[in-house]
């Protein structure tokens, strides 16, 4: 049960800006609210500019070969050379052909500025930017650091694992070759997961797979893959990259927004009765 809980973790971190959010179609449209955290630290990575959209499909399959495959609302991503990043998502994230759909759904806009150390989250149809001062970079704060720290404590787990726990579930992790994704050099690591028999109640081995292939010059995931006959196949692939330097304006708030500074967590909240 530990290793399963660092596994799971390893798949749930992210470098800041934690949320959550709610929402859904209503009587007079859209309507539905984003709790945004307090800021956590966030170490730049510099001089290697880019730009491109994350897409996440899910497949699922039946037992009777039927494949039901859902497409999420695309991620816009920037970062610039002195290391700020943008990014533009639906806070309400689901297929994009499921209610509330695409064209329903507000766009949260992400900008964080560690030359001016803070993050500003975007209220774009309030026109409002709320801003956070960023806490200073320090030491093993990112997310490929804290991974890294996951990863060990799931080696020290199995390393102590009695060799009589013949159900729990063995995990061999692999590097693999090189590839180009997306027209740049990723690095790929695999992760394999095997529940044997009876572990859960299965009358026969269930086995997961895990990729993940990270760009060692960008310094960001371009694909992670997830195969599992339990809960379908994942994917999640940064698309239309480009190398160049993106617009400066695109690291700011426009100048109509009216800048609010909070101290701490807060929620922007959508829908006619807020409005």
């Amino acid at each position: 049960m530990t290793r399963l809980a660092l596994l799971m973790a390893l798949g749930c971190l992210t470098a800041f800006g934690q949320y959550a959010a709610s929402g859904g179609t209503g009587p007079g449209g859209f309507r539905g609210e984003v709790h945004i955290g307090a800021q956590s630290r966030f170490t730049p990575v510099t001089g290697a500019p880019y730009s491109g959209e994350i897409v996440t499909e899910t497949v699922q399959t039946l037992a009777d070969g039927t494949h039901i495959t859902h497409t999420w609302t695309p991620t816009k991503v920037y970062r610039d050379s002195f290391g700020r990043t943008r990014e533009e998502r639906s806070p309400f994230q689901g297929p994009a052909d499921m209610a509330p759909n695409a064209t329903e759904r507000p766009i949260l806009i992400e900008i964080t500025d560690p030359v001016g150390q803070v993050k500003y989250t975007l209220d774009v149809l309030g026109k409002v930017a709320h801003r956070q001062m960023l806490l200073a970079p320090v030491a093993g704060t990112t997310a490929a650091s804290r991974a890294q720290a996951f990863v060990s404590q799931v080696k020290q787990t199995e390393a102590a694992t009695p060799a009589a726990e013949s159900n729990a579930p063995q995990t061999v992790h692999e590097k693999l070759e090189n590839q180009i994704i997306e027209g740049v050099l990723a690095e790929g690591t695999r992760t394999t997961i095997t529940w044997p028999e009876g572990s859960v109640g299965n009358d026969r081995p269930i086995t997961s797979v895990h990729e993940n292939w990270r760009s060692p010059e960008l310094k960001v995931p371009v694909l992670n893959k997830s195969m599992s006959p339990r809960s379908g196949d994942r994917t999640e692939k940064l698309t239309n990259i480009s190398r160049s330097e993106p617009d400066q304006s695109l690291f700011q708030p426009p100048p109509d927004y009216t800048i609010v500074d909070e101290k701490g967590s807060f929620t922007i909240k959508w829908g006619p009765e807020q409005q």
